[in-house]
């Protein structure tokens, strides 16, 4: 008399090593799939990138800056929802192009700052002694990535 499954005599051991192999895989798979469900409900909300631009004769770049960065760019950072903000600078014949990006937890958020119409620009007071024309509008872009190095 022997004392084998009836299934492992049918069908041999190799075939027993298979299932145990496949069922394996499986629970991996399994596993894997709820973990990354859970990495994304974990994962953070997307970013909203407010990005304005603005040029100035070169001879008043750096007092503009210091005007932009005093004027705007603290009184936005301090505000609720808001993530940060970058200054960029460029100057080529006579003049200096700003971009400013600042980032947003919503769109909502931005309201603060812009008001209800936030695709249109919110000048600060001395924009019109600064700059060489007054844009009517900003973009927005979702961040879909951030890979900045720490």
């Amino acid at each position: 008399m022997s004392f084998e499954p009836r299934h492992l005599r049918q069908f041999g051991y190799r075939a027993a090593l298979c299932l145990s192999i496949l069922i394996c895989c499986l629970a991996v798979v399994f596993i894997q799939r709820a973990s990354n469900n859970t990495a994304k409900a974990d994962s953070p909300k997307v970013a909203i990138a407010r990005v304005w631009h603005g040029r100035t004769p070169a001879a008043k770049a750096e007092e503009y800056l210091q005007y932009l960065t005093d004027s705007g760019i603290k009184k936005m950072e301090a505000l609720p929802g808001n993530l940060g903000c970058q200054i960029f600078r460029r100057t080529e014949n006579g003049v200096t192009e700003f971009t400013v990006i600042s980032y947003w937890e919503s769109r909502e958020s931005i309201k603060q700052w812009a008001g209800a119409e936030i695709e249109k620009t919110r000048y600060l007071d001395k924009d019109k002694e600064y700059l060489l024309e007054l844009e009517p509008t900003v973009k927005h872009f979702e961040v879909v990535l951030n890979d900045w190095k720490k």
